[in-house]
């Protein structure tokens, strides 16, 4: 049997309007589907769905969780898809017992915070007030009498009168190397004429060291000052004085 022929079957004009109609049809599709997806991202950015679901702080111990929450830019408020966790880790790191931080969030907004707070080297007493010094350089006003209790092992700072110099003094002091800071019981501002910053450091075996707080984080490194080796070498020497680049003995 013959196929019957039409001719409006392959007629350019009908096939190309069959193709604008199908165009019309996917973009209309298209951009219905569009409108779906923005309903339903508004309807979830609405809901709590997309808020922060907790935030679990752990290894802090000298800094309060509600001080941690109050220094943050997130809260169980928060839209926690728009989180930069970096961003979070550098706010909690600018608090003066925080030494590292590492943010964590899950993809239902679970939000998992865990710190490690710097060591003590050395505590300070200005007026009534107790400072913990740590080993990044910062200094802490604490009332706990436990924790105080803990700090007495440490090299004691005195003679200090204001929280500016003694932020100084822990900025250079955390740079000193562990040795030395182990055979340091006590240091003493001791200022002289010309000579304000000028320490009186009380060493083990009865031995003095005179040196300035901006010198601390540079002149007792083991390289210049190797006090392992110079108090072997002088033994009848108590007292090392390093003024500048130079070291006085007596």
């Amino acid at each position: 049997m013959n196929a019957v022929y039409h001719e409006y079957d392959e007629n350019p004009v009908r096939k190309t309007l069959k193709q604008r109609k199908k165009k019309k049809l996917k973009r209309k599709v298209k951009i219905l589907l569009v409108l779906c997806l923005l309903i339903i991202l508004a309807f979830y950015l609405i809901s709590d769905y997309s808020k922060v679901k907790s935030i679990h702080i752990s290894g802090n111990s000298l800094t309060e969780k509600e001080e941690i929450l109050e220094h943050i830019t997130i809260s169980q408020s928060s839209y926690y898809m728009f989180m930069n966790t970096h961003k979070i880790e550098k706010q909690i790191k600018l608090l003066p017992a925080i030494k590292e931080a590492t943010v964590q969030c899950d993809w239902v907004g679970n939000i998992k915070i865990e710190v490690q707070e710097a060591q003590p080297i050395a505590y300070a007493k200005i007026n009534k007030d107790i400072y913990e010094i740590n080993n990044i350089g910062n200094i802490i006003k604490t009332t706990d009498q436990d924790r105080i209790s803990l700090l007495k092992s440490l090299p004691y700072v005195s003679e200090f009168k204001e929280e500016k110099l003694l932020k100084q003094f822990a900025e250079g002091f955390k740079d000193v190397p562990t040795l030395m800071q182990n055979e340091i019981s006590d240091i003493i501002l001791s200022p002289q004429r010309g000579d304000e910053t000028r320490l009186k450091c009380l060493l083990k075996g009865d031995k003095i060291l005179y040196i300035r707080i901006e010198d601390l984080s540079t002149r007792l490194d083991d390289e210049i000052f190797n006090y392992e080796a110079y108090k072997t070498k002088y033994k009848d020497k108590y007292s090392f004085s390093i003024e500048g680049i130079h070291l006085y003995l007596e």
